[in-house]
Protein backbone atom coordinates (compact mmCIF):
# COMPACT_ATOMS: atom_id res chain seq x y z
CA UNK A 1 0.00 0.00 0.00
CA UNK A 2 2.51 2.50 0.86
CA UNK A 3 4.41 1.64 -2.56
CA UNK A 4 1.00 2.52 -4.64
CA UNK A 5 0.85 5.68 -2.39
CA UNK A 6 4.65 6.88 -3.21
CA UNK A 7 4.29 5.98 -7.05
CA UNK A 8 0.51 7.91 -7.26
CA UNK A 9 2.38 10.62 -5.70
CA UNK A 10 5.32 10.61 -7.96
CA UNK A 11 2.68 10.65 -11.01
CA UNK A 12 0.83 13.42 -9.59
CA UNK A 13 4.35 15.16 -9.41
CA UNK A 14 5.11 14.46 -12.53
CA UNK A 15 2.12 15.64 -13.95
CA UNK A 16 2.17 19.36 -11.98
CA UNK A 17 5.93 19.87 -13.46
CA UNK A 18 4.84 19.20 -16.95
CA UNK A 19 1.66 21.09 -16.74
CA UNK A 20 3.65 24.10 -15.26
CA UNK A 21 6.10 23.15 -17.89
CA UNK A 22 3.38 24.16 -20.67
CA UNK A 23 2.07 27.04 -19.13
CA UNK A 24 5.21 28.21 -18.57
CA UNK A 25 5.96 28.27 -22.00
CA UNK A 26 2.75 29.52 -23.06
CA UNK A 27 3.96 32.51 -21.05
CA UNK A 28 6.81 32.92 -23.25
CA UNK A 29 4.66 33.43 -26.05
CA UNK A 30 2.17 35.45 -24.80
CA UNK A 31 5.28 37.93 -23.22
CA UNK A 32 6.42 38.43 -26.42
CA UNK A 33 3.62 38.94 -28.24
CA UNK A 34 2.76 41.67 -26.03
CA UNK A 35 6.41 43.28 -26.30
CA UNK A 36 5.85 43.24 -29.79
CA UNK A 37 2.68 44.90 -29.48
CA UNK A 38 4.05 47.81 -27.06
CA UNK A 39 6.45 48.60 -29.27
CA UNK A 40 4.87 48.59 -32.38
CA UNK A 41 6.65 45.76 -34.06
CA UNK A 42 3.46 43.35 -33.95
CA UNK A 43 1.91 43.00 -37.28
CA UNK A 44 -1.78 44.19 -37.78
CA UNK A 45 -4.20 41.51 -38.98
CA UNK A 46 -7.46 42.33 -40.73
CA UNK A 47 -10.37 40.07 -40.43
CA UNK A 48 -12.80 39.08 -42.91
CA UNK A 49 -16.47 39.63 -42.08
CA UNK A 50 -18.25 36.28 -41.71
CA UNK A 51 -18.59 34.29 -38.76
CA UNK A 52 -15.87 31.46 -37.59
CA UNK A 53 -16.32 28.26 -35.30
CA UNK A 54 -13.31 27.66 -32.84
CA UNK A 55 -12.03 25.24 -29.85
CA UNK A 56 -9.50 25.43 -27.27
CA UNK A 57 -8.78 23.09 -24.31
CA UNK A 58 -10.22 24.81 -21.26
CA UNK A 59 -9.88 23.20 -17.17
CA UNK A 60 -12.50 20.29 -17.75
CA UNK A 61 -12.48 19.33 -21.70
CA UNK A 62 -12.96 21.54 -24.86
CA UNK A 63 -14.63 24.44 -25.46
CA UNK A 64 -16.23 25.93 -28.52
CA UNK A 65 -16.83 29.23 -29.77
CA UNK A 66 -18.69 30.96 -32.57
CA UNK A 67 -16.54 34.44 -33.18
CA UNK A 68 -18.82 37.04 -35.68
CA UNK A 69 -16.46 39.77 -37.42
CA UNK A 70 -18.68 42.80 -38.93
CA UNK A 71 -16.91 45.83 -40.50
CA UNK A 72 -13.25 43.83 -39.89
CA UNK A 73 -13.82 44.08 -36.06
CA UNK A 74 -14.72 41.96 -33.27
CA UNK A 75 -18.64 41.84 -32.35
CA UNK A 76 -19.64 38.91 -31.12
CA UNK A 77 -18.19 36.12 -29.09
CA UNK A 78 -20.74 33.26 -28.27
CA UNK A 79 -19.41 30.27 -26.10
CA UNK A 80 -21.85 26.83 -28.25
CA UNK A 81 -20.33 24.02 -26.68
CA UNK A 82 -18.54 23.81 -22.75
CA UNK A 83 -20.19 20.42 -22.07
CA UNK A 84 -17.07 18.98 -19.81
CA UNK A 85 -16.41 22.85 -18.37
CA UNK A 86 -16.95 23.14 -14.64
CA UNK A 87 -19.58 25.56 -14.69
CA UNK A 88 -18.67 27.96 -11.47
CA UNK A 89 -14.97 28.71 -13.65
CA UNK A 90 -16.75 29.44 -17.18
CA UNK A 91 -18.98 31.50 -15.61
CA UNK A 92 -16.31 33.59 -14.51
CA UNK A 93 -14.57 33.39 -17.61
CA UNK A 94 -16.66 34.40 -19.92
CA UNK A 95 -15.73 37.83 -18.53
CA UNK A 96 -12.46 37.18 -21.05
CA UNK A 97 -14.93 37.77 -24.30
CA UNK A 98 -16.26 41.21 -23.33
CA UNK A 99 -12.34 42.23 -22.47
CA UNK A 100 -11.18 40.65 -25.64
CA UNK A 101 -14.15 42.57 -27.85
CA UNK A 102 -12.95 45.86 -26.34
CA UNK A 103 -9.37 45.44 -27.10
CA UNK A 104 -10.33 43.89 -30.41
CA UNK A 105 -7.98 41.01 -29.43
CA UNK A 106 -7.22 38.13 -27.97
CA UNK A 107 -4.08 39.54 -26.32
CA UNK A 108 -5.68 40.16 -22.90
CA UNK A 109 -5.12 38.98 -19.36
CA UNK A 110 -6.98 35.48 -18.53
CA UNK A 111 -9.29 35.76 -15.73
CA UNK A 112 -7.80 35.38 -12.19
CA UNK A 113 -9.51 32.35 -10.51
CA UNK A 114 -10.45 31.26 -13.85
CA UNK A 115 -7.08 30.94 -15.62
CA UNK A 116 -7.94 27.54 -17.67
CA UNK A 117 -11.18 28.19 -18.71
CA UNK A 118 -10.79 32.03 -19.50
CA UNK A 119 -7.92 30.73 -21.49
CA UNK A 120 -9.93 27.71 -23.21
CA UNK A 121 -12.05 30.78 -24.19
CA UNK A 122 -9.02 33.07 -25.31
CA UNK A 123 -7.56 30.37 -27.40
CA UNK A 124 -10.57 29.18 -29.20
CA UNK A 125 -11.54 32.31 -30.23
CA UNK A 126 -7.47 32.26 -31.22
CA UNK A 127 -8.05 29.57 -33.17
CA UNK A 128 -11.51 31.01 -34.99
CA UNK A 129 -9.84 33.86 -35.98
CA UNK A 130 -7.20 31.81 -37.97
CA UNK A 131 -9.98 31.71 -40.48
CA UNK A 132 -10.73 35.11 -40.99
CA UNK A 133 -7.30 36.53 -41.31
CA UNK A 134 -7.06 38.22 -44.47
Amino acid sequence: MKHQDFWAGMVSLCMAVGALGVYQAHAFAWQEQKMQQESGTAATVSYADGTYTGSGDGFGGTITVEVTVTDHQLTAIEIIDAKDEDTAYLDKARQIIDNMIAAQSTEVDTISGATFSSTGIQMAVQAALEGAAE
